[in-house]
């Protein structure tokens, strides 16, 4: 059943034969003179002329109503449309645009990726390229002492390859621990090989240096090798 709430009310139609049995029938009981001209004639006439006419207007109007209810559900079902349309645009584009970013971020990765890779395997290159020096340094040397027998000289020589290599380490931030020799043993800068008794050296203090220590700044990157004394 269709709901007919927010429509204009329909206005009741004339009954034209209910108007007539009033008026000449039911009332004929009254003795009321029925006149017979021409002129109660064309008025009876009239009168269900209009009465049939109202019908009429009555029924045009309810098709009007109908008519405005199926234009404005067909324009709600149009909107209704148009929307989901909009929405499946938007749906789309965002899937679009979350595509584009993701590729965009994995290409960032893989070229940081590699920019990390490279810093690292490239990272000592200008110190490794000053190292070289050292070679060179000591070919000359080399060649020297073949065409020289003076022992002196060649001692010398490689005096100067040793200082000018701990020069080149000191540029690289990597200095030689100072002699430990007679200094109390220290678990954080040396390592102990053995022990030896001594009669100068006290218990747990370093004897000799058998190979030196170096730190990277603050950081030991060797440990110096020692002999320890265990006293008397």
């Amino acid at each position: 059943m269709e709901n007919n709430q927010g429509k204009k009310p329909l206005r009741q139609a004339a009954n034209a034969a209910k108007d007539i049995y009033n008026t000449y029938v039911k009332n004929s009981d009254k003795n009321i003179p029925i006149e017979s001209d021409e002129d109660k004639i064309d008025e009876l006439e009239e009168k269900i002329s209009a009465a049939f006419a109202d019908d009429e207007v009555t029924e045009n109007e309810e098709l009007e109503l109908e008519d405005e209810e199926t234009q404005s559900e067909s324009k709600n079902n149009n909107d209704d449309k148009s929307s989901n349309e909009n929405h499946l645009n938007d749906v789309a584009y965002l899937k679009d645009h979350l595509a584009r970013k993701t590729a965009e971020m994995e290409n960032m990765r893989r070229r940081m990726e590699k920019e990390k890779q490279d810093l690292v395997k490239y990272a000592n290159e200008k110190l490794l390229a000053s190292f070289l020096e050292i070679p060179d340094t000591i070919i000359q040397a080399l060649n020297t002492s073949r065409n020289s027998n003076d022992i002196d000289s060649i001692i010398k020589g490689i005096e100067l390859i040793h200082q000018k290599t701990l020069k080149l380490f000191e540029n690289a931030g990597v200095k030689k621990m100072d002699d430990a020799k007679g200094l109390e043993f220290d678990v954080n800068y040396h390592d102990a090989l053995m022990q030896s008794p001594s009669e100068e050296i006290p218990e747990g203090h370093i004897i000799q240096v058998l190979q030196d220590g170096y730190l990277l700044g603050d950081k030991v990157l060797r440990h110096a090798k020692v002999i320890t004394s265990s006293g008397n």
